[in-house]
């Protein structure tokens, strides 16, 4: 008989139905009661609710003060304002009372590469000031007051500084930009990216520095820079070592300054403009800041929770924000251990503070012990915004369907939770302003280097999106919410521990709460299928209705087959954090039933097209007709030449200019665009075929062409990435 509060209610929620106790046997017994008495007194683990532990400790205040702190430095890779950060946070750590507190230092000298990734150079600045002369004289810049007005990577100028005539360049990013115009010696007037427009006005045209006045991500109707007109964007030059010689200077100006200097040139007045910069450039290191919460009994093994730490002063939400956070969790956990309010954890906790990407990238490349160690990890990343005053939401960006596990749904029901724990209830229901969402894998900050499929830890990132504040200088300490901070520090902070001191029973809960999300979204894919086919037979447009119904029938079917198997990896990842044989017979039932529910919404789904066919009266191929590039996909079965990700605006460069061009609307026009090639990177194995990517591809985003697939990997192979 099973005996213990816990063990009682685990019967009473799994009785009966497919998930019974009858239903697990081994050699004609059944094992069900063996193995609830077995993990009922098994492990050394946190079993109980720590929510209100965390909730009493966590402060969004003491988050808030750590950002503000960090947001006084001007943080960019590898320059001495950033080491400067570095300092304070190991300081901080180890007033905490954390173990292995360190720095670990990597050479970043704008030649060294690690996997794909180009490092930095070094950077330091002393000051830096942009005057207009004529037609009016005016203070424009000054680094002093505004570190983001210079554009970060700067190289000096001579003691007397550079005066030089403005010329108005438009986007200054291509050739056609620079027609008829000279421009060595002069200052040009940029609206494009600023790093393309140094390359193309200062090292191949001579001209003497760059002025931009735009943000490099704008959105019509959500994020623009009309919307904060004097606000100045985060701009970089970011030289390598070929081109710092010929690296000079720029300045961010804002929008209402760049429209007054465009005004004085449209009318025909002469801009002269006086730029004096104090910078240096150097071969310089990447600083790495790490830090743990040794484990009890599994120390070798290790739950990291990472935030990058770069980004100019004072971007305070990206990503001090999510830095401080991480200082925040780190003494809430000490400070509850020190206590005795809980035990020390099995497992290991890391904390990692990097220079955004490349800096993970360095470390998982100089360090393949660590990534052994690695069991999952949560990344935080812009995760303070004031979600009224910046318009934005919070993402949970889940790992990629190529890497699926059950940390998904440990999160986002950690966030669900969170409602309930931190917002009122009123007479009519929950009073909850706070915005959150699930989101598909996607690039754009550290997790995906983890989940890469050559490094293989799974890892989810929390973000806050859109921004409107993003990459300026008004991403300032009044845009950070302790509300934010709070609500992500008690959902990281709660499953790291859980995950931390996971033993057969936290895998068994996990393993259980995986399979009923699972079945779940299994089921809505078979809503969704069911809306497509009566999309198709609705559709007056269509005219080869049975064509048309083969594609459909294809495309949904071929989706739930890979979600089925999506949901099967995520259930089947648990055995990661507990390996034994009474949980594998549990596991790979439920990885069953979710093949069967698959297999039935599959045979539904045929069904439903065979009736409407009869009714239409048209014949539905077995197999809809090929085009010639999925005749040509299934031909190719690439295998993968590196490790890590592809940084896509270098590998951008080995490209064709047409295949630039290409891929630059492609962009424009598909959204999910850079996941799908992060993902068609990770699906490359050297036994799907380009055809089986394509697939996946479509079922995890929207339906993919596979000519974009088999032309993104004649690209790769022509710049000896891939290999077929």
């Amino acid at each position: 008989m099973v005996r213990g509060p816990w063990a009682r209610r685990f019967l009473l929620r799994h009785q009966g139905g497919e998930t019974g106790p009858e239903y697990i046997k081994v050699a004609g017994e059944c094992v069900h009661q063996t193995y609830l008495r077995r993990i009922a007194v098994q492990g050394t683990g946190l079993h109980m609710d720590h929510g209100s532990l965390v909730k009493d400790e966590l402060s969004g205040s003491i988050a808030r003060t750590y950002i503000s702190h960090i947001s006084n430095y001007h943080r960019i890779q590898a320059s001495t304002m950033y080491h400067d950060a570095s300092v304070y946070i190991v300081d901080e750590l180890r007033r905490m009372g954390l173990d292995d507190v360190e720095i670990i230092q990597l050479p970043s000298d704008g030649k060294r590469k690690y996997w794909l990734h180009r490092s930095t150079v070094g950077w330091s600045v002393r000051s830096a000031e942009l005057r207009m002369l004529q037609p009016k004289k005016e203070l424009l810049a000054d680094f002093e007051d505004m570190p983001m007005s210079l554009h970060t990577y700067s190289r000096g100028t001579a003691d007397e500084g550079v005066t030089a005539e403005l010329v108005d360049v438009r986007a200054g990013t291509s050739a056609k930009d620079y027609k008829g115009k000279r421009v060595k010696g002069k200052i040009v007037l940029a609206s494009g990216c600023a790093h393309t427009a140094h390359v193309e006005a200062v090292v191949k045209r001579g001209a003497a520095g760059v002025v931009t006045d735009t943000f490099e991500y704008e959105f019509p109707g959500v994020r623009q820079s009309i919307d904060v007109p004097d606000a100045r964007a985060y701009r970089g030059i970011w030289p390598t070592s070929d081109t710092v010689v010929k690296t000079r200077f720029g300045f961010s100006l804002s929008k209402r300054q760049g429209d007054e200097l465009r005004a004085y040139l449209a009318s025909g007045k002469k801009v002269l403009l006086h730029a004096k910069v104090d910078a240096k450039l150097f071969p310089g290191k990447y600083d790495i800041v790490t830090a743990t919460i040794r484990g009890s009994s599994k120390r070798e093994e290790e739950v990291f929770l990472s935030a990058h730490l770069c980004h100019p002063k004072p971007g305070a939400n990206d990503n001090a924000s999510g830095s401080g956070m991480l200082m925040e969790i780190a003494r809430t956990i000490t400070a509850l251990i020190g206590s005795g309010k809980i035990g020390r954890p099995a497992r290991t906790i890391r904390f990692i503070w990097v220079p955004e990407t490349t800096g993970t990238v360095a470390l998982l490349s100089t360090h393949p012990d660590l990534v052994k160690k690695l069991v999952a990890g949560i990344n935080l990343d812009m995760v303070g915004e004031d979600q009224e005053k910046c318009e934005s939401t919070l993402h949970l960006s889940t790992t990629p369907d190529s890497l699926p596990s059950y940390l998904n749904d440990l999160l986002w029901s950690k966030l669900e939770k969170s409602s309930k724990e931190l917002d009122r209830f009123t007479k009519v229901g929950l009073a909850s302003k706070f915005r959150f969402v699930r989101t598909p894998f996607s690039p754009g900050s550290d997790h995906s280097e983890f989940v890469d499929s050559s490094v293989g830890v799974p890892c989810v990132s929390m973000t806050q999106w859109p921004d409107r504040y993003y990459h300026t200088s008004m991403d300032t300490i009044d845009k950070v919410s302790e509300d934010s901070l709070k609500r992500v520090g008690w959902v990281t902070t709660l499953a790291a521990l859980k995950i931390a001191d996971a033993d057969a029973r936290t895998a068994h809960e996990l393993a259980g709460l995986t399979y009923s999300r699972g079945a779940a979204r299994i089921a809505e894919a078979s809503g969704k299928a069911s809306e497509g086919i009566f999309k198709v037979v609705n559709d007056p447009k269509l005219k080869d209705k049975g064509q048309e119904l083969a594609k459909a029938l294809q495309h949904h079917r071929g989706r739930l087959e890979h979600i089925v198997r999506r949901e099967q990896g995520a259930v089947r990842s648990v055995l990661r954090l507990a390996h034994t044989k009474e949980l594998e017979v549990y596991v790979e039932r439920q990885v069953g039933n979710l093949a069967d529910a698959g297999q039935r919404d599959i045979a539904t789904l045929e069904s439903t097209v065979e009736t409407l066919a009869a009714g239409l009266k048209v014949r539905v191929p077995e197999c809809p007709r090929q085009t010639k590039a999925e005749r040509e996909a299934k031909t190719i079965v690439p295998v993968r030449r590196f490790k890590g990700t592809l940084p896509w605006s270098d590998i951008l460069e080995m490209f064709s200019e047409k295949s630039r061009a290409a891929y630059k609307g492609i962009e424009e026009s598909d959204l999910d665009f850079s996941s799908k090639v992060a993902e068609t990177v990770n699906l490359i194995d050297g036994k799907r075929s380009a055809y089986e990517i394509t697939l996946a591809l479509s079922a995890q985003y929207a339906p993919t062409d596979c000519a974009l697939v088999v032309t993104l990997l004649k690209d790769l192979k022509g710049a000896k990435l891939v290999s077929f």
